[in-house]
């Protein structure tokens, strides 16, 4: 299963945020080209093992599309893109300007 999304955050920060995402998940990485956004990890999760691919590129005005894709159990693979995306999602929200009594931090 495969899926897309586009951030406004730069690639280097979305990259970023993916290996978090993998560090979380204790991912085991299986293939790494960093210099042009991509990164493979396994990781092992409700009995099953999941092999996701992660992939990020440059887009016009400063952003960058992400495309996903996870290999495993067929029955589970939407249900593990939604979660990766939504881990993504979660990570970069961090990268949002904070507001405490009306003060950006």
């Amino acid at each position: 299963m495969e899926g897309e999304r586009v951030y406004p955050q730069p690639r280097n920060i979305v990259f970023n945020a993916i290996l978090d995402i993998m560090e979380l998940q204790n991912g085991k990485q299986t293939f790494s080209d960093s210099p042009r956004g991509k990164v493979h990890f396994q990781i092992s999760m409700y009995g099953c093992k999941w092999e996701v691919k992660f992939s990020a590129a440059d887009t016009e005005g400063g952003g960058c599309a992400v495309k996903l894709e996870i290999g495993g159990e067929a029955a589970e693979r939407k249900r593990m893109l939604q979660r990766e995306f939504s881990l993504l999602d979660s990570a970069l929200a961090a990268e949002s300007n904070v507001l405490a009594n009306g003060k950006g931090y």
